[in-house]
């Protein structure tokens, strides 16, 4: 049975907004390498493990994300497992997978230095393999230099392809709102960027939540976005 774009393993949520036409990358970057990387899966004969790994807030979430999302629009079965939010809940979490034809695994590095965790994905990366599954995963560090206690962990985690993830910088930044506003059908102006990026968190995380609020809230007000619109928002939220 294929599964919703937008409920997933354990009752995951994706959130909105996050594809691949949402995802900001210059034009011939390594972030725009790593994204047609992981676009080939879905049209790849044959199964892979990718790992992409980069800094706090480079986008890999907004990155598996749209692959869950691409995987449930193509009637392909995916599971999408954050360890981050999902480690509480026991190495359990990574059994019972067989039937998803695209598993992934976000923040591998919250769970690594745990010798039952790292048996369980010493296991997941044996029976993807066994089973043709692909197999996307995520850590904050390059996976050829991860601290695991089981050397055996440590090879599988070099199968397949490896790609970082670039931080956007801060001339990058205005670009990529500026995109993901036209994209939701209006204009973000520099005056507005300008505002935002004195008073608030210039990760782009927070940038694109707060683009968000300002969307919903315009369209609820039926108002366009200024500066006086945006500090009224912004600050009594």
């Amino acid at each position: 049975m294929s599964t919703s774009p937008k409920q997933l393993t354990l009752n995951v949520n994706l959130r909105d907004g996050l594809h691949f036409d949402s995802y900001y990358a210059a034009q011939n970057s390594s972030n725009a390498e790593v994204m047609n990387v992981l676009q080939s899966i879905f049209t790849s004969l044959e199964a892979q493990q990718n790992t992409i790994w980069g800094e706090k807030l480079s986008g890999k979430t907004h990155l598996l994300q749209a692959c869950c999302a691409k995987a449930a629009e193509i009637h392909h079965t995916v599971s999408y497992i954050p360890l981050k939010d999902f480690k509480s809940y026991g190495t359990a979490v990574l059994e019972g997978l067989s039937q998803s034809q695209l598993l992934v695994i976000d923040d591998i590095e919250t769970v690594l230095g745990n010798k039952e965790w790292e048996v369980a994905l010493f296991n997941l990366i044996n029976i993807t393999r066994e089973n043709g599954q692909s197999l996307l995963l995520s850590t904050v560090q390059n996976p050829r230099k991860l601290d695991c206690i089981l050397p055996d962990l440590a090879s599988r985690l070099i199968w397949g392809g490896s790609y970082q993830l670039q931080t956007l910088t801060d001339d990058e930044k205005p670009k990529a709102l500026q995109t993901r506003a036209e994209q939701r059908g209006f204009n973000l102006s520099d005056r507005v960027i300008e505002y935002v990026y004195r008073r608030y968190p210039r990760d782009i995380e927070s940038l694109m939540e707060i683009l968000n609020k300002l969307d919903e809230e315009s369209f609820r007000q039926k108002s366009l976005i200024t500066v006086p619109f945006a500090k009224e928002i912004l600050e009594n939220n």
